[in-house]
């Protein structure tokens, strides 16, 4: 009644030294493939090469645009100053990364006395053209045509004199 015999283990299988590289180099292979898949997702689509645009073209183009509508012309000066007012607005946010469209005029104004990167006269230009857009939008100021204009104007002599220039490679 001896039950507690068993039959003898088969011998262990030894693994060569070149199964052990060959399954090495497999799985280099796989880790490999896996990291050059997710950083061919990753990568922006080569249909066409995306140009970013700078602060001031973007400005530039809306600012045309704004022109093109004739927002004054149609006796909606609240839209047009308020479209004004945003396009400054978003470009001190994309040219100085400063917060301008969600902060009131009055907010802005005292968080950029402490910006270095804008000079005391842009400061100043700021303060007045916003404060005109304001009245027109808030207050229902109908400016003058001269005034309109130079609103437009003084958004413009903004995003030229701030702009950053980058000198041309030849």
């Amino acid at each position: 009644m001896i039950r507690d015999i068993r039959d003898i283990k088969a011998p262990l299988e030894i693994i060569s030294p070149w199964q052990v590289a060959m399954i090495a180099l497999i799985v280099l292979f796989v880790i490999a493939t896996v990291i050059l898949i997710i950083m061919t997702l990753r990568r922006k689509p080569a249909e066409g090469v995306v140009r970013l645009r700078s602060a001031h073209e973007i400005a530039y183009e809306q600012l045309e645009t704004l022109l093109g509508k004739r927002l004054p012309a149609s006796g909606k000066l609240k839209e047009y100053f308020s479209e004004l007012a945003d396009i400054v607005r978003h470009y001190l946010e994309n040219r100085f990364d400063l917060r301008a469209p969600e902060m009131t005029t009055e907010e802005f104004l005292l968080f950029a006395r402490d910006v270095s990167s804008l000079a005391v006269a842009h400061r100043e230009l700021l303060r007045d053209f916003l404060t005109t857009c304001d009245l027109v939008k808030f207050a229902k100021y109908a400016p003058p045509d001269t005034e309109i204009d130079a609103a437009f104007q003084i958004a413009k002599k903004f995003v030229d004199e701030t702009k950053i220039v980058i000198p041309q490679q030849k």
